[in-house]
């Protein structure tokens, strides 16, 4: 559509900053009415319905839509990923990445075809097509529990529920680091490959796949490492796997060598996404469930982007991709040593 690296940094930023603010309070509602299972479908409908209505330049009204969908997917992720482990809990498991394992065969599979449809300038057809996929999917969330905690239980409760574990205070500063350092590369890795590098829609269709298919087999690695190691060490391996991938995409010289890149992607988003969700669902209560994910996933990464992003653009056009690239690595890498020098109190 046109728009500038810092437009761009802005456009994320302020939908960061909209999360921030929103879903707090989405997650206070879902956790004091217990109907988690009834929001993700609100979520995954309203995420639905956004996807179409991107289709317009107007700057104020891309910026609502933005949001919305920001809001939405978050909403909606977070409240699967704490519903799914719930579902696995009553089973006596906590294999989440196994499940995970789903989710990204579907992304590779469309990743790979959204980069073929989007040859020829033909993009357009993939935004009412994703606003179909995502309204068919509200049906499905009744496989999950109704709620994370019981009702009866909670409205009874006389005694206020106790403090946050200062071990959840650490695990969402680390999280407010690595997001710092992630918010950079994944709004303009692509710009860089496209407009540097030369990179066609084809081939980012390509990288978009290779980090979706790299989980499936990391997946179920993380479920093997999870009880071996704890969530805390299954983390620091994520982190150390980013800061090798932004560290290449600093270094590389043509487009074709991003690919292994991708694949490292692939392996740490799998590796911090089960070891996130596992650590949230040992140091919260189940009464705050939803808040304390909705922090983890979205209003404390959104703190992260809100004030990342128009640094990130502003850094992008002026100093260029390679040492955004750069510093967002050694970022990564202090977020792994303060992570590292914790993991035995965070061993679960």
């Amino acid at each position: 559509m046109g728009l500038t690296g810092t437009q761009i940094g802005i456009l994320h930023g302020w939908a960061a900053l909209v999360a921030v603010v929103v879903t707090p309070l989405i997650g206070v509602l879902v956790d004091h009415t217990q109907r988690h299972r009834f929001m993700v479908g609100v979520a995954a409908f309203t995420k639905g319905i956004t996807a179409p209505l991107l289709l317009s330049s107007a700057w104020l009204w891309l910026t609502a839509v933005v949001s919305m969908r920001v809001i939405s997917a978050g909403a909606h992720d977070a409240l699967l990923n704490r519903l799914t482990l719930a579902y696995l809990k009553e089973s006596g498991r906590q294999n989440i990445g196994s499940v995970r394992f789903w989710g990204s065969l579907s992304l590779a599979s469309t990743s790979l075809l959204a980069g073929i449809l989007a040859r020829d300038r033909s993009v357009a057809v993939l935004f009412p097509l994703a606003g179909l996929l995502g309204i068919v999917a509200v049906p499905f969330v009744g496989a999950f529990p109704k709620r994370l905690a019981d009702r009866a239980l909670a409205h009874t409760r006389r005694e206020p529920l106790p403090r946050r574990s200062p071990h959840l205070w650490l695990v969402l500063l680390i999280i407010f680091l690595f997001f710092l350092a992630q918010s950079g590369p994944e709004t303009f890795a692509y710009v860089f490959l496209a407009e540097d590098l030369g990179a066609g829609s084809d081939l980012i269709g390509l990288l978009a796949a290779t980090s979706a298919l790299a989980p499936l087999l990391a997946y179920h690695a993380a479920d093997r490492l999870l009880p071996q190691r704890g969530a805390a060490v299954t983390m620091v391996v994520s982190f150390g796997l980013f800061a090798l991938s932004w560290g290449g995409y600093a270094l590389i010289p043509q487009p074709g060598l991003a690919l292994p890149l991708a694949a490292i992607q692939g392996f740490g988003q799998a590796f911090y996404t089960v070891s996130m969700v596992i650590l949230l669902g040992g140091l919260s209560l189940p009464e705050r469930a939803a808040t304390d994910q909705m922090l983890a996933q979205l209003t404390v990464p959104g703190v992260a982007g809100m004030m990342a992003q128009p640094v990130s653009g502003w850094i992008f056009d002026t100093l260029g991709a390679r040492t955004l690239f750069a510093l967002d690595a050694l970022l990564l890498l202090l977020a792994l040593g303060l992570l590292l020098s914790r993991r035995r109190a965070l061993r679960m």
